[in-house]
């Protein structure tokens, strides 16, 4: 069983590794990385750092460079150790049933953090005509909270209800499978739009 305070902890270091991936870059927001700090949380770092370190080497062999969405492997690796050392599911097989699925999954929220910061990039160019330094500061900082929600959001609910919640997600995008291919479009376009 995962305690409450475990769920806290790591939903908010999946807030927290995004934008350090996106900003600070300290390697917070690695899969490794993350391997260890759910071990450390959940109290079995070696399992947490074999799930990570897997992920590391799987990111290392199909990781997008640019401005390209690609797969979560860091929430996948948050989420696979903890299940894997809360319900003592083999390393082995919380990497193949949890992780990579989740990990591709959550491309879908990658591509839905990016969408919406537009929306603040949009008020700071708005600010910057007007020469209002508070506002470019103060929409620069939120534009930080669809990261961070794209990453906490789906973490939470996946501690805090389980591997029904997942699957019921994973079935739903599958039932709606036009919502699945329009983000899968969208995130297509990020790259160019970027070059634009």
């Amino acid at each position: 069983m995962i305690q409450p305070w475990q769920i806290l902890l790591l939903t908010l270091y999946s807030a927290y590794q995004i934008c350090d991936e996106l900003t600070i870059v300290s390697s917070a927001g690695s899969p490794v990385f993350a391997g260890f700090i759910t071990g450390l949380i959940m109290g079995d770092v070696t399992t947490g750092l074999f799930i990570g370190g897997s992920l590391q080497l799987f990111v290392l062999g199909v990781g997008t460079f640019g401005g390209a969405s690609r797969i979560d492997a860091t929430s996948g690796a948050v989420l696979a150790t903890a299940f894997s050392i809360s319900q003592g599911i083999d390393t082995d097989l919380a990497i193949t049933t949890i992780a990579v699925p989740v990990a591709a999954l959550l491309t879908y929220f990658d591509v839905l953090g990016r969408m919406t910061t537009t929306f603040f990039a949009h008020r700071i160019d708005a600010a910057i005509e007007r020469f209002d330094y508070k506002g470019i500061e103060r929409n620069y900082l939120l534009g930080a909270l669809p990261w961070a929600l794209s990453r906490a959001l789906p973490v939470f609910f996946a501690l805090a209800f389980g591997g029904e919640f997942v699957q019921g997600v994973v079935n739903l995008v599958k039932e709606y499978q036009w919502v699945a291919d329009g983000l899968t479009l969208a995130g297509r376009m990020l790259p160019g739009l970027g070059f634009a």
